[in-house]
């Protein structure tokens, strides 16, 4: 009872901060979608134990953190340290959530790629906007509808049809440090047109710790469109990560996302994937090195809705020390989606007996001639494998470093951004180097 009493508490004292947000710093264009917002969240409210989207994910000391909302500024050389030379000339920043043109630099991207400030996409965009009025309506995730209660930026990508983006273009979120817990609420929507193709890659990072960076991408793609994402999420320790990723595909389009995550006081990414249009594909994959208190958690629903639709999920998650993992992935056959393939595996490789992991494939069927498969594995290091490596002369910690960086490796080498590679490489599996004189 008391739990309850402290989480209506904690309502009542976001709905006041609320209020005051939106005297003093509410966009014209936003208010509708504030208002959105704060109503969705007052009838969801702050997940409880039970909560079926939050079963393995403890948000107590999240939604009992009193945050403020403040701009701090990031250091340009911080910027470029973190800017991979491939996207010197197309990359977008976001500071503490907000687009930063001054640290951005957009002379690589070719004509058919404008950047527009979402509250003036909304404008100009009537119909856009009662899409994401709708959208919020019918949230289902209260931390987004937090996003929509208190947005204030943002912006659209969009990507004229038949675009060709050759190079990646590089959106890095960076965290500014703060004498006191902070929330950004960053706002993202890109839109690509018929059979434009794009390579995009999102990375988060932090100056300093100790903030909350919370999320909500809207992802469309029209037909024949093509998107590869590469998603680097390297937040501080003490930091809080939530992220909702929102993808609408209609015929033939294919979204591709290849994830690296070295987790963080608490990180969950939220995938809700429509394929609207025959022909569409999902291929969604990540892997995870989660040491001492790292926390990294996947909530995936996947809904083929028309015939002839494909998706493929692969998450693989290292954890080590007091490290905990999840992943409760759905995949949803609508009543009529003949011909729907569908595949999904989540394996973990379990370095410690504090270490722990949850998993829950599910499949939710309502058409008879499809190809659906699912599975999840919880093991150890095979003690073949290590003594057959020891008998070839390798020390134990040495040959155990061996076992557990391949698990991943293989994953993480499938994207196709060589520096993302590397980066990842370094942030991942540096997080299983043994220490040697």
């Amino acid at each position: 009872m008391s739990d309850v009493i402290e989480a209506l508490s904690r309502e009542a004292e976001v709905a006041e901060f609320h209020r005051k947000f939106v005297k003093d710093g509410s966009v014209p264009a936003f208010q509708s979608i504030n208002a959105a917002g704060i109503a969705r969240f007052e009838e969801l409210g702050f997940p409880h134990a039970k909560h079926e989207m939050y079963t393995f994910v403890n948000t107590h000391e999240l939604a009992n953190t009193r945050f403020q909302l403040t701009q701090g500024q990031a250091d340009a050389a911080f910027v470029d340290a973190n800017t991979y030379p491939a996207c010197q000339k197309a990359r977008l920043v976001f500071v503490d959530g907000q687009y930063d043109p001054a640290l951005s630099e957009t002379s690589g991207l070719p004509q058919g790629v404008s950047l527009v400030a979402l509250p003036e996409a909304l404008e100009k965009e009537p119909g856009l906007k009662s899409c994401i009025e709708k959208g919020i309506a019918e949230e289902n995730d209260v931390f987004a509808s937090l996003n929509a209660a208190f947005v204030n930026a943002g912006l659209l990508i969009d990507f004229a049809e038949n675009t060709v983006l050759e190079t990646p273009l590089l959106i890095l979120h960076i965290g500014t440090a703060s004498k006191e817990p902070v929330v950004h609420h960053p706002r993202l929507l890109l839109r690509l047109g018929r059979t434009a193709e794009a390579k995009v890659i999102h990375k988060y990072v932090g100056e300093g710790g100790g903030y909350c960076v919370n999320a909500v991408q809207d992802v469309l793609l029209e037909d024949g469109a093509g998107l590869t994402l590469a998603r680097v999420q390297a937040d501080p320790a003490d930091a809080w990560h939530l992220e909702k990723l929102r993808v609408f595909q209609k015929r033939d389009s294919r979204f591709t996302a290849l994830c690296g995550s070295g987790g963080c006081r608490m990180a969950r990414v939220h995938y809700e994937i429509h394929l609207q249009g025959e022909g569409a594909e999902t291929n969604l994959s990540n892997a995870s090195v989660l040491t001492e208190n790292d926390q990294s958690h996947h909530f995936v629903r996947i809904h083929h809705e028309v015939p002839h639709t494909t998706s493929h999920q692969l998450f693989k998650n290292v954890i080590g020390g007091k490290g905990r993992s999840s992943v409760d992935g759905t995949v949803i056959v609508n009543e009529g989606a003949q011909l729907t393939s569908s595949e999904q595996l989540i394996n973990n490789l379990m370095l410690s007996d504090t270490a722990h992991a949850d998993n829950k494939p599910n499949l939710m069927i309502f058409a008879d001639d499809v190809k659906c498969t699912h599975g999840a594995t919880v093991g150890q290091i095979d003690k073949d494998q290590l003594f057959y490596l020891k008998t070839r002369g390798l020390e134990e910690s040495l040959a155990t470093e061996l076992l557990t960086t391949s698990f991943v490796e293989s994953l993480i080498r499938e994207i196709p951004f060589p520096e993302v590679v590397e980066d990842l490489e370094n942030l991942l599996l540096g997080k299983l180097e043994v220490k040697r004189d």
